[in-house]
């Protein structure tokens, strides 16, 4: 157990020093400190935006998910995959042309540059969505630092879950957004290593392809069902909802700016390729690790800590160390994005946009360091509540994210009828039915929340925009993205 934890803090260690030392390679300034001077490549680029997209939840809970319901997870697989393909080929372009001929640094900033008339006012409805339901999300990557820490070396959940939040936060502290994207580069080298590998030797240690899937079916004939077992219209709605978790994907801020900070259009179209392998392996291997999991060790009581529980009982310690470590990857690889993203929302878009305090180049780090700081103690709040269900933290954030900004932003980079009240409405609709189904038991059940939300929120902008007169500038917002 000393060699586990031995090779976990080498890991934690190795990626606090790339923090403090990547603090010496940004200019001291708002692009510096927060978009990295806009100079990524390709690897950096998809890798990052990949990690930050993984998160905890692909070792806890999509793992204890596949676990539970089998191989009806994949509809997952298949739903992201197509979703990276839109982000990479539909989305990514335009939005790094517009973001870099506008001089426009976030998502927020986006929506008041593109739609003028309500631009103060998207700016900041969406920064304060940002802001909550980031803090809320930070919380469940938490949480998952505090699930693998229990399982793999018995440490307490909340000490487990401090030592997450102060590293996630301290390098993002000290080395701003180039620190982030350097660190999720070796963060999710590891974690796809470990999904690739894993799965493969696991499935020859049962015996091979073929015995692996008849273990599978003796233990549960569902866990073999695309629809968990699930029939008529429910199982439909089952695997739709699993599928579309993917169409959230041009909504996610912290995903988004990787888009943005990217160097050129070559770098988008290189990253695409990477993008796609990191998607179907992550999530494959995943799936696969959660059935495996439910083989070796049927009778868990919390699916969620199926994986770690796994890896302590059959590996040797400096194995599970790397594998740790390759957890706390996935979730420090959210964790510092999303802390990263609420710290520039709260300084540029709401102290300097909303509220337009200037500040100095000296004082944007500082101000920057005191609001990652506040994110990383509000995310250890929530994580410390004991509110342990990963799994649907996750996806109840990403809902809000994906049906609040995605159609008003595709929209506004290919649509020149789109209006600012179209937008506004549509914003406010999407978060709205998402959360109002998320809360209704009947409607939660029938089918998960983004699916209702997206539709809405689409319909909405496009009706309302069609009811006001059309923007004026609509034909040069749009040949700014579009224009190579």
């Amino acid at each position: 157990m000393n060699l586990t934890v031995g090779v976990a803090v080498v890991y934690l260690l190795s990626i606090f020093i790339i923090g403090i030392v990547s603090s010496k390679y940004f200019t001291n300034s708002k692009e510096g400190f927060y978009l990295g001077d806009r100079g990524f490549g390709p690897l950096a680029t998809a890798i990052s935006a990949g990690a930050t997209d993984t998160s905890g939840w692909i070792f806890i809970g999509a793992v204890g998910f596949s676990y539970a319901y089998g191989v009806s997870t994949m509809w997952m697989c298949v739903g992201y995959t197509v979703g990276y393909f839109f982000n990479y080929i539909f989305l990514a372009p335009p939005l790094r042309r517009y973001t870099n001929r506008t001089g426009v640094m976030s998502i927020p900033h986006f929506f008041e540059v593109r739609y003028k008339k309500y631009g103060h006012m998207l700016r900041a409805i969406s920064s304060v969505v940002i802001a909550v339901f980031f803090i809320i999300y930070t919380g469940a990557q938490l949480t998952s630092a505090g699930k693998a820490f229990e399982a793999l070396i018995q440490w307490d959940y909340s000490i487990a879950v401090v030592i997450a939040a102060f590293f996630g936060t301290f390098y993002a502290f000290f080395g701003g957004y180039k620190a982030v994207v350097w660190t999720d580069v070796l963060q999710g080298c590891i974690m796809m290593i470990v999904l690739w590998i894993f799965p493969i030797y696991l499935i020859l240690h049962l015996g091979g392809w073929t015995s692996f899937w008849s273990q599978v079916h003796a233990i549960d004939p569902i866990l073999v069902s695309a629809t968990g077992g699930i029939k008529g219209y429910a199982g439909f709605a089952f695997a739709f909802g699993l599928f579309a978790g993917g169409i959230g994907e041009p909504g996610q801020p912290q995903i988004l700016q990787r888009f943005i900070t990217a160097k050129d259009d070559k770098t988008i179209i290189s990253s695409s390729v990477i993008a796609v392998f990191w998607v179907l392996t992550v999530q494959g291997g995943s799936s696969l690790i959660g059935l495996i999991c439910r083989i070796m060790s049927p009778a868990l009581s919390d699916p969620e800590y199926a994986f770690p529980v796994l890896v302590r009982q059959i590996m040797h310690p400096v194995i599970a160390g790397i594998v740790l470590a390759a957890i706390f990857a996935a979730i420090l690889s959210t964790v510092d994005s999303l802390i990263m993203v609420v710290s520039q929302t709260v300084h540029i878009d709401i102290l300097e946009g909303c509220m337009h305090k200037r500040l100095s180049d000296r004082s944007v780090m500082w101000v920057g360091r005191v609001v990652i700081l506040i994110v990383g103690i509000g995310g250890l709040i929530i994580a410390l509540s004991n509110v342990r269900m990963v799994f649907w933290f996750v996806l109840y954030s990403w809902a809000v994210m994906g049906a609040s900004f995605a159609p008003p932003l595709v929209l506004g980079l290919y649509w020149k009828r789109i209006t600012a009240a179209g937008c506004l409405a549509g914003m406010v609709v999407g978060a709205v039915v998402t959360v109002v189904w998320y809360n209704i038991p009947i409607l939660k059940n029938a089918i998960y929340e983004l699916v209702p939300a997206m539709i809405a929120s689409i319909l909405v902008t496009i009706i309302v925009s069609l009811m006001a007169e059309a923007p004026m500038d609509g034909d040069k917002q749009v040949r700014l993205a579009q224009e190579i």
